[in-house]
C-alpha cells in the first residue's frame, strides 16, 4: 500500500445470500465486517460506510445496498469499495467483469478483494475472470443442489412454508408439516360447504363479505404481524376484503384433502429470481402428507361443479 490511501474514502461492501449460510460462520456478515474494517484501519482506507445486502443472490445486482452504494459513487462521495473477496461483489461473470473493466475504471474507482488479493491500483491478476467465472458456477452448482435437497424433503412427505395455509397451522412437532389450525378450518368447510351445494366462486366471496369473515391475509397479520403495511391502520373492512381469485385457488388446491403440491412456480434462472408458473403436467404431487380438512368425495363434486 501506498501514503496515499488517505485520499480514499471507503464503501465496505458486505453481502450475503440464504445459500451461502450453508458455508457458516466464514462468510457470515458479521465476519465479512471484521475483516474489511481491520484492513481499512491496517491501510489507511477512510471508511464512508457500510453496505449491507443481507438474504441476497450473488447474481442478482439489483440488491438495495449495492444500489444505494453505486448512487453514492455516481454522487461522488466515494471512490473505493472494499468487499472480503470477489464472491461477496458478485457471482456472475458477465457483469462482474463489466463492473471491474469498464464502469469502475471510467468512474475512477478503486476496488479491492481483501482474501482474493485484488486490487485495481495494482492492477487485477489474470486470474480475475477465472475466478468470476468459478463462483458463478458455485452459484449455480448450489441451486441445484437446494433443488435436489428439497425434492428429496417434498418426497418424504414434507414441505417448505413460512406461512401455513388458510385453514392449517405449523405442525408443533414438524415444522414442515401442516396440522388442522381449529381457529380457522371452518372458513374452508364453510366455502365448501357453500360450492358444493351450488354457490359459484362470485357468489361465495360475496357472502364471505357479507359475513365479516376475515381473510388469510388479515388471520397471518393478527397471528404473526405479516403484511402490516396492508392492514395496518387500514379501514375495518379490510379484513375481510376477499376477491374470487382467493375462493377460486381455495377451491383448486389439494392441500385441503391432504395433498401436497410442489413446483408450482419456478425461477426463470439460477440467475434471474423472477417467479413464473409452471405447466401443471410438471408439478409435483404428494399425497395424504397430512390430515385433510374436506373429503375427496367433496372436493371432486367441486372440481366437477
Amino acid at each position: 500500500m501506498t501514503p496515499n490511501n488517505a485520499k480514499y474514502s471507503t464503501e465496505l461492501y458486505m453481502r450475503l445470500s440464504r445459500d451461502d449460510e450453508n458455508f457458516g460462520d466464514s462468510v457470515s456478515i458479521e465476519t465479512q465486517r471484521i475483516v474489511l474494517h481491520k484492513f481499512a484501519q491496517e491501510n489507511g482506507l477512510i471508511v464512508y460506510d457500510e453496505y449491507v445486502d443481507d438474504g441476497w443472490s450473488g447474481t442478482n445486482f439489483e440488491r438495495p445496498a449495492f444500489q444505494r452504494m453505486m448512487e453514492d459513487i455516481e454522487a461522488g462521495k466515494v471512490n473505493c469499495v472494499v468487499t472480503k473477496d470477489l464472491s461477496r461483489f458478485g457471482r456472475e461473470h458477465v457483469t462482474m467483469d463489466y463492473y471491474l473493466e469498464f464502469v469502475f475504471p471510467e468512474m475512477n474507482v478503486r476496488y479491492i478483494a481483501v482474501n482474493d488479493n485484488e486490487d485495481t491500483d495494482k492492477g487485477l491478476s489474470d486470474f480475475v475472470p477465472f475466478k468470476n467465472l468459478f463462483n458463478e458456477f458455485m452459484a449455480k452448482d448450489t441451486s441445484r443442489k437446494v433443488k435436489t435437497a428439497l425434492h428429496a424433503k417434498f418426497a418424504a412427505d414434507e414441505r417448505t412454508f413460512t406461512t401455513a395455509p388458510l385453514g392449517y397451522m405449523r405442525h408443533p412437532e414438524n415444522k414442515n408439516k401442516l396440522a388442522i389450525d381449529p381457529d380457522t378450518a371452518w372458513i374452508i368447510e364453510k366455502i365448501f360447504d357453500l360450492a358444493v351445494h351450488g354457490a359459484g366462486a362470485g357468489k361465495i366471496t360475496k357472502i364471505l363479505v357479507q359475513e365479516k369473515i376475515p381473510t388469510a391475509g388479515y388471520i397471518d397479520y393478527k397471528k404473526y404481524g405479516q403484511f402490516a403495511k396492508i392492514y395496518e391502520n387500514a379501514p375495518a373492512e379490510k379484513a375481510y376484503a376477499w376477491v374470487i381469485r382467493a375462493v377460486r385457488d381455495i377451491l383448486k388446491d389439494e392441500t385441503y384433502i391432504g395433498n401436497s403440491v410442489h413446483g408450482r412456480q419456478t425461477n426463470v434462472s439460477y440467475k434471474n429470481k423472477k417467479s413464473v408458473r409452471k405447466p401443471e403436467s410438471e408439478w409435483f404431487c404428494v399425497e395424504n402428507t397430512h390430515e385433510a380438512i374436506i373429503s375427496k368425495d367433496v372436493f371432486n363434486q367441486v372440481q366437477k361443479q
